[in-house]
């Protein structure tokens, strides 16, 4: 049980139960306090025209950060898309390009290219006396003024 003892305006407590202090304010005092809180409060509720100016442009920069900041997420999003539908599309183009070289390998066997045109279309490898041989100027390249004799 706890035990209390009054000096002058607070308690001395002994024991587990605790009490608030009571301060002695003299009534003027106290009505001049109530006025400066009624005061002060009434001051906190009212804002400046400035400050609610402040205000606004302050929400209306953030506003504006804010749909930016989504405008080029989705940017960004669509582009990484667009992007990995690129790089789908140039796997199967390489793909599709591996399969057509290796038909292509296949289909042109040199032997079976040498049979076809030597049996089937009756051509032969010239003679000696068929070659023309030219020499090699510095330019690189021989310009033909005449026809090529067929004999």
């Amino acid at each position: 049980m706890a035990s209390y003892k009054k000096r002058r305006s607070y308690y001395e407590i002994e024991g587990n139960a605790v009490r608030k202090p009571e301060i002695y304010v003299p009534h003027e005092e106290q009505a001049e306090r109530v006025r400066k809180v009624r005061r002060n409060r009434q001051k906190a509720l009212q804002m400046s025209p400035g400050f609610v100016v402040f205000l606004a442009a302050a929400c209306m920069f953030v506003l504006a950060v804010c749909v930016d900041y989504l405008r080029v997420q989705a940017s960004i999003d669509s582009r990484i898309s667009n992007i990995q539908q690129m790089e789908e599309s140039l796997e199967n183009l390489k793909d599709t390009n591996e399969k057509t070289q290796s038909r292509i390998a296949a289909a042109s066997d040199i032997q079976q290219i040498y049979q076809k045109a030597t049996q089937e279309l009756g051509m032969v490898y010239p003679d000696d006396s068929q070659v023309i041989y030219y020499d090699k100027t510095e330019s690189e390249y021989v310009q033909q003024y005449e026809n090529i004799p067929t004999e």
